[in-house]
């Protein structure tokens, strides 16, 4: 790992990592990413690349011609990887080809069988493999669930979680719409709407309904399910790149309700509002101190890489995630 020196932070010295990025003009990578890059004093922006046109002007001076020459750039330690989700596991294994630790996008691959090889090779090479999820990060996100879980709303019977957005006719050559690139709106936000559900009760529930609508190009457009866990719990998910845009989470209990809404699952810095809903219906908002979460996940990864940190998420939780997403897809109904 090279040493590009040291910050101070909090009286201890930090070692940045050196960071390529592949696919520098992706809407995550640059309006969210690369900027917790900036403001991160553990990370270090060494190389980035676009094959959708040239890096965005306040990163151009770490571009480089392709891919490739991110992965083999010598003061490279890790590639952050935003690229469409059929893409994931080509570049990933690359990257551990040449000793890099990767932090890829969401989903980690679209089945579970590749994210099984790209663990397997991760551990092979004894490189950090990571997931970017970033709502973990978010500190709304993680007070809304740890209240739930310690009671606040009594024992937690039902769970409703929605992302749905627009994906309008002038993007009809969007990636998500392409099959063989991943596409799907399941695949594409369904870990937001999946993750607090499996954060609670796992990731087996004991029954599965869907319903999808299928579009032309044969993914789904939407996907709603119902999912059952025992006698007395069930949570249910709508998915969609043909509805109006929706996040909302609510944590259903005996004794009331916490609800996320606006901005649930992405994790605004902005949203410090958690509502609490009693049984009689009488809401109240409970604040909570915020931060950029994609900043926290970029500090988390680094301090991972250099041994002094912990990545709270392993992959096998990432491959359980995605084996209830194909569960999902096998188990529903298709409309078109």
């Amino acid at each position: 790992m090279a040493d590009r020196g040291a910050t101070a932070e909090s009286n201890d010295r930090v070692t940045s990592i050196g960071l390529g990025v592949l696919g520098a003009r992706s809407t995550v990578a640059r309006l969210a990413i690369l900027p917790a890059i900036d403001a991160s004093e553990r990370v270090q922006l060494v190389a980035s690349a676009s094959l959708g046109g040239p890096v965005p002007e306040r990163w151009a001076s770490t571009s480089v011609d392709g891919y490739e020459d991110v992965i083999d750039h010598p003061d490279v330690d890790a590639v952050y990887i935003p690229l469409p989700n059929g893409m994931h596991e080509q570049w990933t294994l690359r990257c551990i080809e040449a000793g890099k630790h990767v932090l890829c996008e969401k989903p980690l691959a679209p089945t579970p069988e590749a994210a099984r090889r790209m663990a397997r090779a991760a551990d092979d090479a004894g490189v950090l493999l990571a997931e970017a999820w970033m709502t973990p990060f978010a500190p709304r996100w993680v007070e809304a669930l740890r209240l739930a879980s310690t009671g606040l709303v009594g024992e937690i019977t039902e769970i409703r979680s929605d992302f749905t957005f627009t994906i309008g006719p002038e993007a009809a050559d969007n990636y998500r719409w392409d099959p063989m690139l991943g596409g799907g709106a399941l695949l594409d936000v369904g870990i937001y709407c999946l993750g607090p559900i499996v954060a609670m009760w796992g990731s087996s529930p004991s029954a599965v309904t869907a319903e999808t609508v299928t579009s032309p190009t044969g993914v789904d457009a939407a996907t709603s399910a119902t999912l059952t866990f025992g006698t007395d719990r069930t949570a249910s998910i709508s998915c969609s790149f043909v509805d109006h845009e929706t996040q909302r989470l609510e944590l259903i209990g005996t004794d009331g309700a916490i609800i996320l809404d606006g901005e649930a699952h992405t994790g605004a810095v902005d949203a410090r509002n958690i509502t609490f809903r009693s049984v009689g219906g009488d809401e109240s908002p409970i604040d909570v101190a915020t931060t950029d979460p994609y900043r926290a996940m970029i500090d988390t990864f680094a301090a991972t890489v250099n041994g002094d940190g912990h990545w709270p998420r392993p992959v096998p939780e990432s491959i359980a995630l995605l084996e209830l997403i194909e569960r999902i897809r096998t188990e529903g109904s298709s409309t078109s």
